[in-house]
């Protein structure tokens, strides 16, 4: 146990996170979510289904997930205001994280 979160559900979380940041992430959306608030939030939806299917979250904690994706991932790729791919990856985590340690 880590912070009371169990190291099993930890894990899903973490696979869900990068099964949807990367592979589930065409090169368009990819490419596309700095441009376009509709493909950015497809990614974010995209994203947020591996937690849905995989690790069951709470509505809330589905709307935070969603929502924060929606945000941070246009701080990067549209903005410019994330330079390095550790600091997006970061943030995403931290909300993941947080979302467990509050048990949202």
């Amino acid at each position: 146990m880590l912070f009371g979160i169990s190291l099993q559900t930890l894990l899903i979380w973490l696979a869900c996170h990068f099964v949807g940041d990367f592979a589930f992430q065409s090169a368009w959306m990819s490419i596309e979510k700095g441009k376009s608030w509709e493909v950015n939030f497809y990614h974010g939806a995209t994203y947020t289904a591996v937690f849905v299917l995989f690790a069951h979250p709470s509505p809330l904690a589905t709307a935070i997930l969603l929502v924060t994706h929606f945000i941070v991932d246009p701080l990067k790729a549209r903005y410019k205001l994330i330079g390095p791919i550790w600091l997006d990856q970061f943030l995403h985590l931290v909300t993941i994280l947080l979302i467990l340690w509050l048990k949202l």
